[in-house]
């Protein structure tokens, strides 16, 4: 459990440095509209990947609760 745990841990550190690097100002030299941009289509992108997670959270729940058994 602790292997997993750690490997959970990492792999959401690596998407999140992922999203923030795409989160950075496109250039040196850009314009405060161009970084607001940046920012914008960062957080976009982060809510598409919470409501896709979400949804397979929802779409798999019935067989975690199947393999549950009788666990409450």
């Amino acid at each position: 459990m602790m292997g997993i745990f750690g490997f959970g841990k990492c792999y959401g550190q690596y998407l999140a440095g992922i999203l923030g690097a795409g989160m950075a100002a496109p250039q040196e030299n850009a314009t405060k509209i161009e970084e607001l941009q940046a920012y914008t289509d960062g957080y976009h992108q982060l809510a598409i990947y919470a409501v896709v997670c979400g949804g397979v959270l929802i779409l798999i729940s019935p067989l975690i609760r199947k393999l549950m058994g009788e666990v409450k």
